[in-house]
């Protein structure tokens, strides 16, 4: 199978809530997803908590996520 198409672990992020996302190769698709995934999860908390504060701490952690994984993944090629 074509390693693009394989899933594995390194395909995904996750969020401290337990929900996986996707890498996408697309920078502007895998900045919708995110996005997407920090409303969802801020329609789960509490009014009381402030939601830009939690909503950039979340996406700032999922964006970490992101670099390391593209790291990795760019360090494990093979130097042509």
């Amino acid at each position: 199978m074509d390693r693009k198409f394989a899933r594995s672990p390194t395909d995904t992020i996750m969020c401290e809530c337990g929900a996986e996302i996707v890498l996408l190769p697309d920078a502007k698709a895998m900045d919708i997803a995110i996005e997407l995934h920090v409303s969802q999860h801020l329609q789960k908390l509490k009014r009381s908590c402030s939601f830009n504060a939690e909503a950039e701490r979340l996406r700032d952690a999922l964006i970490a996520q992101v670099f390391i994984k593209a790291s990795k993944s760019e360090n494990d090629q093979p130097l042509s």
